[in-house]
Protein backbone atom coordinates (compact mmCIF):
# COMPACT_ATOMS: atom_id res chain seq x y z
CA UNK A 1 0.00 0.00 0.00
CA UNK A 2 1.52 3.57 -1.10
CA UNK A 3 2.34 5.94 1.87
CA UNK A 4 -0.24 7.89 1.32
CA UNK A 5 -3.35 5.54 1.24
CA UNK A 6 -1.33 3.98 4.31
CA UNK A 7 -1.90 7.44 5.84
CA UNK A 8 -5.19 7.92 4.92
CA UNK A 9 -6.54 4.51 6.22
CA UNK A 10 -5.09 5.72 9.64
CA UNK A 11 -6.66 8.65 9.75
CA UNK A 12 -10.03 7.03 8.78
CA UNK A 13 -9.34 4.31 11.65
CA UNK A 14 -8.87 6.91 13.53
CA UNK A 15 -11.81 8.77 13.55
CA UNK A 16 -14.14 5.78 13.48
CA UNK A 17 -12.43 4.80 15.96
CA UNK A 18 -12.95 7.74 17.78
CA UNK A 19 -16.68 8.07 16.63
CA UNK A 20 -16.95 4.74 18.41
CA UNK A 21 -15.63 5.81 21.44
CA UNK A 22 -18.00 9.19 21.66
CA UNK A 23 -21.24 7.66 21.01
CA UNK A 24 -21.11 5.44 24.08
CA UNK A 25 -19.35 8.63 26.05
CA UNK A 26 -22.36 10.76 24.79
CA UNK A 27 -25.10 8.41 25.87
CA UNK A 28 -23.52 7.89 29.19
CA UNK A 29 -23.16 11.46 30.40
CA UNK A 30 -27.00 12.30 28.88
CA UNK A 31 -25.46 14.66 25.60
CA UNK A 32 -28.31 13.30 23.69
CA UNK A 33 -28.49 15.61 20.73
CA UNK A 34 -24.70 14.93 20.12
CA UNK A 35 -25.48 11.35 20.82
CA UNK A 36 -28.47 11.63 17.78
CA UNK A 37 -26.16 13.42 15.54
CA UNK A 38 -23.34 10.69 15.47
CA UNK A 39 -25.73 8.15 13.41
CA UNK A 40 -27.54 8.71 10.25
CA UNK A 41 -30.67 9.58 9.69
CA UNK A 42 -31.69 6.24 8.16
CA UNK A 43 -29.53 4.37 10.87
CA UNK A 44 -30.52 1.02 12.91
CA UNK A 45 -29.78 0.22 16.66
CA UNK A 46 -30.21 -2.96 17.73
CA UNK A 47 -29.95 -3.72 21.44
CA UNK A 48 -31.83 -5.85 23.86
CA UNK A 49 -34.22 -3.31 25.02
CA UNK A 50 -34.58 -1.40 22.27
CA UNK A 51 -34.99 -1.61 17.81
CA UNK A 52 -35.12 1.75 16.41
CA UNK A 53 -32.98 4.31 14.76
CA UNK A 54 -30.41 6.57 16.42
CA UNK A 55 -32.21 9.83 16.83
CA UNK A 56 -34.83 7.30 18.23
CA UNK A 57 -32.63 5.59 20.63
CA UNK A 58 -31.21 8.76 21.50
CA UNK A 59 -34.77 9.98 22.95
CA UNK A 60 -35.27 6.49 24.36
CA UNK A 61 -32.42 6.70 26.19
CA UNK A 62 -33.08 9.96 27.65
CA UNK A 63 -35.67 8.61 29.00
CA UNK A 64 -34.16 6.05 30.45
CA UNK A 65 -32.27 8.30 32.79
CA UNK A 66 -34.95 10.23 33.43
CA UNK A 67 -36.44 7.38 34.96
CA UNK A 68 -33.19 6.81 37.46
CA UNK A 69 -31.99 3.73 35.49
CA UNK A 70 -28.08 4.79 35.08
CA UNK A 71 -25.67 2.70 33.34
CA UNK A 72 -22.23 2.94 31.60
CA UNK A 73 -20.43 1.56 29.36
CA UNK A 74 -16.85 0.53 27.99
CA UNK A 75 -15.63 0.53 24.96
CA UNK A 76 -12.15 -0.34 23.02
CA UNK A 77 -12.08 -0.44 19.50
CA UNK A 78 -10.39 -3.57 18.41
CA UNK A 79 -11.24 -3.75 14.28
CA UNK A 80 -11.79 -1.73 11.68
CA UNK A 81 -12.57 -3.00 8.23
CA UNK A 82 -13.05 0.37 5.55
CA UNK A 83 -14.12 0.16 1.85
CA UNK A 84 -14.16 3.62 0.32
CA UNK A 85 -16.30 5.27 1.75
CA UNK A 86 -17.91 2.33 3.91
CA UNK A 87 -16.47 0.88 7.00
CA UNK A 88 -17.65 -1.98 9.80
CA UNK A 89 -16.37 -1.99 12.98
CA UNK A 90 -16.16 -4.18 16.22
CA UNK A 91 -15.04 -3.12 19.60
CA UNK A 92 -14.60 -5.26 22.70
CA UNK A 93 -17.83 -3.75 25.42
CA UNK A 94 -19.19 -3.72 29.28
CA UNK A 95 -22.55 -2.47 30.34
CA UNK A 96 -22.28 -1.46 33.81
CA UNK A 97 -25.20 -0.96 35.66
CA UNK A 98 -26.64 -0.19 39.76
CA UNK A 99 -29.46 -1.07 40.33
CA UNK A 100 -31.80 -2.10 43.41
CA UNK A 101 -33.50 -5.69 42.69
CA UNK A 102 -35.55 -7.16 45.03
CA UNK A 103 -33.97 -4.49 48.31
CA UNK A 104 -30.75 -5.30 47.14
CA UNK A 105 -28.20 -2.98 45.98
CA UNK A 106 -26.50 -4.79 43.28
CA UNK A 107 -24.32 -4.43 40.13
CA UNK A 108 -25.08 -5.49 36.32
CA UNK A 109 -22.25 -6.02 34.29
CA UNK A 110 -22.66 -7.40 30.65
CA UNK A 111 -19.70 -8.33 28.27
CA UNK A 112 -20.23 -8.25 25.05
CA UNK A 113 -19.19 -6.82 21.55
CA UNK A 114 -20.72 -3.70 19.73
CA UNK A 115 -20.55 -3.90 15.91
CA UNK A 116 -21.30 -1.03 13.32
CA UNK A 117 -21.64 -0.34 9.58
CA UNK A 118 -20.34 3.34 9.35
CA UNK A 119 -20.89 5.66 6.52
CA UNK A 120 -18.34 8.58 5.82
CA UNK A 121 -20.73 11.71 5.03
CA UNK A 122 -19.89 15.33 4.59
CA UNK A 123 -19.62 15.57 8.42
CA UNK A 124 -17.72 12.88 8.67
CA UNK A 125 -17.73 9.16 9.93
CA UNK A 126 -21.26 8.38 11.51
CA UNK A 127 -22.64 5.50 12.49
CA UNK A 128 -25.37 3.55 10.15
CA UNK A 129 -25.98 0.71 12.52
CA UNK A 130 -25.49 -0.45 16.12
CA UNK A 131 -25.52 -3.75 17.14
CA UNK A 132 -24.64 -5.97 20.57
CA UNK A 133 -23.11 -9.45 20.38
CA UNK A 134 -23.85 -10.61 24.03
CA UNK A 135 -21.12 -12.51 25.40
CA UNK A 136 -22.00 -13.38 29.41
CA UNK A 137 -23.30 -11.19 31.87
CA UNK A 138 -23.00 -11.49 36.11
CA UNK A 139 -24.79 -9.88 38.74
CA UNK A 140 -23.26 -9.54 42.29
CA UNK A 141 -24.93 -7.80 45.33
CA UNK A 142 -22.83 -5.04 46.59
CA UNK A 143 -23.25 -6.11 50.23
CA UNK A 144 -21.66 -9.80 49.73
CA UNK A 145 -23.32 -11.23 53.17
CA UNK A 146 -27.27 -9.77 50.99
CA UNK A 147 -28.73 -12.93 49.12
CA UNK A 148 -29.75 -12.13 45.43
CA UNK A 149 -33.40 -12.18 45.05
CA UNK A 150 -33.53 -14.14 41.58
CA UNK A 151 -35.94 -17.01 40.56
CA UNK A 152 -33.28 -19.39 39.31
CA UNK A 153 -35.72 -21.65 37.58
CA UNK A 154 -36.62 -18.60 35.06
CA UNK A 155 -33.17 -18.17 34.64
CA UNK A 156 -32.22 -21.28 33.76
CA UNK A 157 -34.85 -20.71 30.77
CA UNK A 158 -33.45 -17.08 29.50
CA UNK A 159 -30.45 -16.80 27.09
CA UNK A 160 -27.28 -17.71 28.63
CA UNK A 161 -25.35 -14.77 26.91
CA UNK A 162 -27.51 -12.07 28.48
CA UNK A 163 -29.86 -13.89 31.37
CA UNK A 164 -29.45 -11.33 34.05
CA UNK A 165 -29.91 -8.37 31.89
CA UNK A 166 -33.16 -9.99 30.28
CA UNK A 167 -34.36 -10.99 34.06
CA UNK A 168 -33.82 -7.17 35.49
CA UNK A 169 -34.84 -5.18 32.48
CA UNK A 170 -38.12 -7.49 32.35
CA UNK A 171 -39.05 -7.20 35.73
CA UNK A 172 -38.16 -3.31 35.23
CA UNK A 173 -41.55 -3.46 32.52
CA UNK A 174 -39.32 -3.57 29.14
CA UNK A 175 -39.99 -5.57 26.35
CA UNK A 176 -36.82 -7.78 25.91
CA UNK A 177 -35.40 -9.17 22.42
CA UNK A 178 -34.61 -12.64 23.00
CA UNK A 179 -33.09 -13.51 19.51
CA UNK A 180 -29.94 -11.21 19.20
CA UNK A 181 -26.60 -12.34 18.10
CA UNK A 182 -24.54 -14.08 21.37
CA UNK A 183 -22.12 -16.50 21.70
CA UNK A 184 -24.62 -18.76 22.39
CA UNK A 185 -26.12 -18.16 19.29
CA UNK A 186 -23.31 -18.21 16.60
CA UNK A 187 -25.78 -18.95 13.72
CA UNK A 188 -27.14 -15.05 14.57
CA UNK A 189 -23.64 -13.87 14.61
CA UNK A 190 -22.41 -15.25 11.32
CA UNK A 191 -25.72 -13.67 10.02
CA UNK A 192 -24.83 -10.49 11.01
CA UNK A 193 -21.20 -10.87 10.00
CA UNK A 194 -23.07 -11.92 6.38
CA UNK A 195 -25.02 -8.74 6.13
CA UNK A 196 -22.21 -6.17 7.19
CA UNK A 197 -19.92 -7.91 5.07
CA UNK A 198 -22.34 -7.81 2.13
CA UNK A 199 -23.32 -4.41 2.66
CA UNK A 200 -19.06 -3.36 3.19
CA UNK A 201 -19.10 -4.40 -0.63
CA UNK A 202 -21.49 -2.11 -1.87
CA UNK A 203 -20.45 0.50 -4.61
CA UNK A 204 -20.90 4.02 -3.76
CA UNK A 205 -20.04 7.23 -5.58
CA UNK A 206 -18.65 9.45 -2.71
CA UNK A 207 -19.52 10.53 0.49
CA UNK A 208 -23.24 10.19 1.64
Amino acid sequence: MPTSEKLQWLLDREEIFDLVRSERFARDQGEFDRLAALYTPDSRVRVSWFTGTGKAFADASRAVLASGLISKHLVVPMKVEISGNRALVESYGQVQSRDTVGGALTDLVAHCRFYSRVRRTAQGWRLASFDCIYQRDELKAVNPAQALPIDWTRLAELRPSYCFLIAIAEARGYRIDHELPGDDRPDLVAALYREGAAWLSTDEIGPE
